[in-house]
């Protein structure tokens, strides 16, 4: 629970109510899901604006001081593993219940809002109201040490036990934190996660550095050793592979004309008639040593028409017309 005078009144409004443009200190708010936050009870206009009037409705004996707890504000939350066991629709259920907890307590015409917030770490809500006791502006007699703990126990009777929350142990002597010292230690926490992150990523870069000095030294040192003794058999190497590549090369130019001077030595005897035979035996032979080039080319003889001899129709020794 905090205590709040009216200059601290807006800062913390500012950061309750906020928006997507929001610049705050927490490095926890994650602003792509401050969409997300919800209110249980919407505030009526400005905070400080909503205290003064329900002052205004008091009957005082005397004037407020300037240094006054004009505000008292809650954090409902638990541990991240208890929300993850709850629903969406079950974990605004148990803040609806909390909050209606606090109104019943303390009267719906104090309270000022009543926020989820679902953009931190932890979802979690903050309750605003104006400590009014007995028609009088008081925090301390609302709040003392033992009010606070009895507080505690009933708000798990009625609320926590009926979702499964776990009751802290009760008359514990443990120190209990305020919500800025624990923002304070939230922001530390992240702290040393990133730096943990840095070091991790810093190792890695050295690692790979360490592997590129690496390659560079055996490139370098590749680069820099000198020409072996065994010279000649490097030179008649590549000697072989030159040698290799010609005849590659007058491979293919020799089957080329090879193929062109039997595709013509079938044309020139199919003109000459020279018999079936020799020209049977050539297409033969094309065809066995060259198939495909064979079909390839007389397709396209194919194509070309061959000169034809003119037909004379003799009639009483006169072309016939």
């Amino acid at each position: 629970m905090e205590k709040y005078k009216r200059q601290d009144v807006s800062p913390i409004e500012k950061e309750n109510e906020r928006d997507e443009n929001y610049i705050g200190s927490n490095p926890q708010i994650d602003s792509e899901r401050t969409s997300d936050n919800y209110h249980i009870i919407r505030p009526q206009g400005k905070y400080i604006e909503m205290i003064n009037k329900r002052l205004v409705t008091l009957t005082l004996k005397r004037k407020i001081r300037s240094d006054a707890i004009l505000m008292n504000s809650f954090v409902i939350s638990s541990g991240g593993e208890f929300f993850k066991g709850l629903r969406a629709w079950e974990q605004r259920a148990f803040f609806e219940d909390c909050a209606r907890f606090f109104v019943e307590k303390y009267g719906y015409k104090n309270m000022l809002s009543a926020v989820v917030h679902v953009d931190e770490t932890t979802p979690h809500m903050h309750l605003n109201f104006v400590p009014i006791n007995d028609g009088r502006l008081s925090s301390k007699s609302l709040f003392d040490k033992k009010k606070l703990s009895e507080l505690q126990t009933e708000l798990w009777e009625q609320v926590g036990k009926k979702y499964g929350l776990k009751r802290g142990k009760e008359n514990s002597q443990a120190t209990h934190i305020t919500a800025a010292e624990h923002k304070a230690k939230v922001i530390v926490q992240s702290a040393e996660q990133k730096r943990d992150e840095l070091e991790r990523q810093t190792e890695q870069k050295q690692a790979e550095l360490d592997e590129l000095t690496q390659t560079v030294k055996s490139v370098t040192q590749a680069a820099n050793k000198p020409i072996p003794k065994k010279k000649k058999d490097i030179e008649q190497e590549i000697a072989e592979l030159r040698t290799k590549t010609v005849l590659q090369e007058r491979e293919i130019a020799v089957r080329g004309k090879d193929q062109e001077y039997l595709f013509k030595q079938l044309q020139e005897a199919m003109r000459r008639n020279n018999g079936a035979d020799t020209a049977l035996s050539m297409v033969t032979d094309m065809m066995s040593a060259y198939p495909e080039e064979f079909n390839a080319l007389l397709q396209k003889s194919r194509a070309k028409k061959i000169p034809s001899t003119p037909f004379k129709n003799n009639h009483n020794g006169k072309d016939g017309k």
